[in-house]
């Protein structure tokens, strides 16, 4: 049909402009024609595998970041654990030895503290041959004054199956003015140095107790001549108040007290977890005492200068 003849209904028919390849335009591409996805370029095997590799190192060092935060978490979680029973337990016992009063009679017992008849001694070493700590469990025993009465207040741990760990148990008693007998001190004692604590007069207070110790310094912070040297007596060794009269390092003569100047207490608590791997190990006490010597990083230990305000100076 020739350009610009009319077509049916009279419309005018115009062909098509010629293509410069020699084809129609509008027909789209030739069946051999390569087409645009045909074109792109696929990622080879060894790409693949360099990308894998790299998301695996990324992955790994994902992870082991994660692993060592919940470590650090862990351990300040435990750390945190330890010291504030640590702490709990030394303000508390702190406070009641700064309390010491003296009954002024040489009958009665103002202030004691030892060790039964059983060593609760245990070295902490590196190898056998290099002893680098011993902690210590013994009894304390203060009496205190208030108004009108007399309060008995002592320490002592349950040394479970004679490890050199355990429970630490708090005394409590009192009896009204005059007082007249050794009997608070004499309760505490007795059961103190068998390990039974019947609950009218002892209370729990924190599990995990490795070390308990205490020292005296009279005014010039020198040991009596007694306690001197003894501080890690294998056994059965107390120390009490009133003191009698002695000559101190100094050559100076120390009168008779009724209490001593200065105390310095010792606390050491075990880690919670270990302190049940500890108990998990019932059935052998050498098992459980080369743990407990081997445990040395997991314990803390706390020391207190103390004060006492009823001394003589």
């Amino acid at each position: 049909m020739a350009p610009g003849r009319t077509g049916p209904a009279g419309l005018a028919v115009f062909p098509f402009p010629p293509y410069a390849g020699g084809r129609p335009q509008g027909l789209g591409l030739s069946r051999n024609a390569p087409s645009a996805i045909g074109r792109q370029r696929a990622l080879t095997v060894l790409e693949m595998l360099v990308a894998t590799s790299c998301l695996v190192l990324i992955v790994v060092g994902l992870t082991a970041m994660f692993v060592q935060t919940q470590r650090a978490f862990k351990a300040g979680v435990k750390q945190n654990t330890t010291s504030d029973a640590g702490q709990t337990i030394i303000d508390t016992i702190s406070a009641n030895l700064s309390q010491a009063s003296d009954a002024q009679n040489p009958a009665i017992t103002n202030l004691s503290w030892g060790w039964a008849i059983t060593d609760t001694s245990s070295n902490y070493m590196d190898n056998p041959a290099n002893i680098y700590r011993t902690n210590q469990l013994q009894e304390l025993f203060v009496l205190v004054h208030t108004n009108t009465q007399w309060l008995g207040i002592g320490y002592a741990v349950s040394n479970y199956a004679g490890t050199g760990a355990g429970a630490l148990y708090a005394y409590f008693a009192s009896t009204n003015e005059p007082l007249t007998s050794n009997v608070l001190f004499a309760n505490f004692i007795y059961y103190a140095t068998n390990h039974t604590f019947p609950t009218n007069y002892f209370h729990r207070v924190a599990d995990g107790v490795v070390h308990l110790k205490l020292r005296a310094f009279d005014q010039y912070g020198n040991e009596s001549a007694e306690e001197a040297g003894m501080d890690f007596a294998p056994r059965d060794t107390r120390f009490s108040y009133p003191s009698p009269a002695y000559l101190n390092p100094m050559g100076v003569a120390v009168p008779a007290a009724g209490l001593p100047a200065t105390i310095q207490l010792e606390v050491g608590v075990l880690e919670p977890e270990a302190y049940e791997q500890l108990r998990a190990l019932s059935g052998s006490g050498s098992a459980q005492r080369n743990y407990l010597g081997a445990a040395g990083g997991k314990i803390q230990i706390y020391r207190r200068n103390i004060s006492i305000a009823g001394a003589i100076r």
